[in-house]
């Protein structure tokens, strides 16, 4: 890890100390920064701009709604106050507005291809569901199931890079057996009533 992306690492996580109890929060990030650092490996992208990228995709959160606006503007205040490179910064920043799931279309590099495989990775799994009930937390139950079973079974065909859609199968293939679960027991079909 670059001394750059060392000191971002301190920025980001002080910055994003609001965001503690959200699904947000600076434990998403570093899951993701892990994640897109692997993809970035294995994948022969560029390595720091997917770090960098990876630790201010959700920077904006901590500043309000629109998150990926505010923190793509956030996102170049951070890199000129520390004297990044003026070239990399708007690639970064493009990084960060381009990361919601909406965006998928508008993904040009590889860097913004893995920070937003990476990103919806973590929307996958035990860990994404549990996520997305935290997330929709205050909307009414049926709402929230409804959603994750429109939502959460569709990421990982969207997925970008070989490697990430072949170490996401597992998360995938748990959310599914997870929703099904859920569905079983809403229904009460898993009592066997007859």
């Amino acid at each position: 890890m670059s001394s750059t992306v060392e000191n971002l690492e301190s920025i980001v996580e002080e910055k994003m100390a609001v965001m503690k109890e959200s699904v947000h929060s600076f434990e998403h990030v570093k899951r993701v920064f892990k994640i897109a650092t692997f993809l970035a490996e294995k994948e022969k992208a560029d390595v720091e701009l997917v770090q960098i990228g990876a630790l201010l995709h959700d920077i904006g959160w901590a500043m309000g709604e629109l998150h990926h606006e505010t923190g793509a503007e956030s996102a170049s205040e951070i890199l000129k106050e520390i004297n990044y490179s003026l070239e990399r910064i708007e690639k970064i920043v493009r990084i960060v507005s381009c990361h919601p799931l909406d965006f998928r279309d508008k993904l040009e590099t590889i860097e913004e291809k893995i920070v937003w495989d990476a990103d919806k990775i973590d929307l996958l799994g035990v860990i994404g569901v549990v996520r997305a009930f935290h997330w929709l937390g205050n909307a009414p139950f049926d709402s929230v199931v409804e959603r994750c079973f429109r939502e959460l079974k569709t990421i990982y065909p969207l997925l970008n890079t070989k490697t990430a859609k072949k170490i996401a199968k597992r998360r995938h293939n748990e959310t599914l057996t997870l929703l099904v679960a859920l569905e079983r027991e809403l229904s009460l079909e898993d009592l066997n009533l007859t």
